[in-house]
């Protein structure tokens, strides 16, 4: 009896509804999915089964599909079984070892989709399917992830595209191939440092010269120079009153204008040309898009930098905010009493 793939397909996309995968970013899912696992049922009964039995089964499922794969090889060319070996370790076992691999990258999305299944907005927002470009060159580097580590970071690259198409470049998956353990390692380390598309400098343990130098060769921050960089607040009208102001995504505080600055940490705050301002690291294109699939608090952000500048200046009477709606804010409690 044929297979039904459409019934197949309908499946695994009722259950990427019940993760909170929905509407266009869950046609995006079945799509990547299918175009890189090729049966798409198989993937849906893998994810079903448990991430964790997958896993402790991954070796003894790879043995097999090899050894499978080998006895076709052998079976197809029926020439002696000497030069269907070489023919095997030449061929066929490099196909088998892709697919496994994509396979495992595919699993990988989905428990990254059901563990931050995309906001209202990025489920409804884009296209129906993520871009044939995308897809091509994914494709060839997910081919290429033959360990856990590397497994993890382009699942969850894929699970950023279908959350946000467009969000990785081709030069944004060059980089990424081309990143280090020991890059990667470091910088996700500081994700609980970002806001926005800076890291607070104040907040985070200080780098060494060569952790910097790692992060800047690895195209994750802009080379900040022997001056380093600067965010600068800028001023909102608040009940007649002029205020400085710093966004942490979602998150803001402000202060009146006229209040005195004075730090010693000049770090966390100090006036630059009659502007506040603090030091920071500034992320590139591919740092930004990397630091998208990992999960971050803005406004854990925001809270940890009040508290030191209360701790630090506490002359500066902070007031604080959260978005009602994009590029609106609202006036609420202090968060630290």
């Amino acid at each position: 009896m044929a297979e039904d793939h459409l019934s197949n397909e309908t499946s695994v996309s009722a259950e990427l509804t019940e993760t909170g995968v929905k509407a266009a970013a869950k046609s995006r899912a079945v799509a990547a999915i299918d175009r890189l696992a090729g049966n798409i049922a198989d993937v849906g009964n893998a994810w079903l089964e448990g991430f964790t039995t997958r896993r402790r089964a991954k070796s003894e499922g790879e043995r097999q599909l090899i050894e499978a794969t080998a006895r076709y090889g052998m079976e197809r060319m029926q020439v002696d079984e000497a030069f269907a070996t070489r023919a095997f370790e030449n061929h066929f076992k490099k196909i088998a070892g892709q697919q496994v691999n994509k396979d495992a990258v595919v699993v990988e999305a989905i428990e990254d989709l059901r563990r931050t299944p995309p906001t209202d907005e990025e489920a409804e927002a884009g296209p129906a399917a993520v871009s044939e470009e995308f897809i091509s060159r994914f494709e060839k580097f997910a081919e290429g992830a033959s360990s856990e580590e590397l497994r993890e970071r382009w699942g969850r690259i894929l699970a950023g595209e279908i959350r946000k198409p467009g969000t990785f470049s081709p030069k944004v998956l060059r980089a990424t191939d081309e990143l280090e353990a020991e890059a990667a390692t470091l910088f996700e380390s500081l994700m609980p440092y970002r806001a926005r598309e800076i890291l607070m400098l104040s907040l985070m343990p200080a780098l060494t010269f060569q952790q910097k130098l790692l992060l800047i060769s690895a195209g994750l921050i802009v080379d900040p120079g022997m001056a380093g960089h600067r965010n600068t607040f800028g001023q909102i009208n608040v009940d007649g009153e002029e205020h400085w102001a710093t966004s942490f995504g979602k998150s803001m505080i402000s202060f009146p204008a006229t209040t005195t600055v004075v730090s010693k940490n000049k770090d966390l705050i100090r006036m630059d040309k009659q502007t506040p301002s603090f030091s920071v690291y500034i992320l590139t294109d591919v740092g930004k898009a990397l630091s998208s699939i990992i999960p971050t608090d803005d406004r854990l952000v925001a809270v940890e930098y009040a508290k030191k500048l209360i701790s630090e200046a506490p002359e500066i009477p902070l007031v604080f905010w959260s978005e009602v709606e994009p590029g609106r804010y609202g006036r609420v409690p202090n968060p630290l009493v």
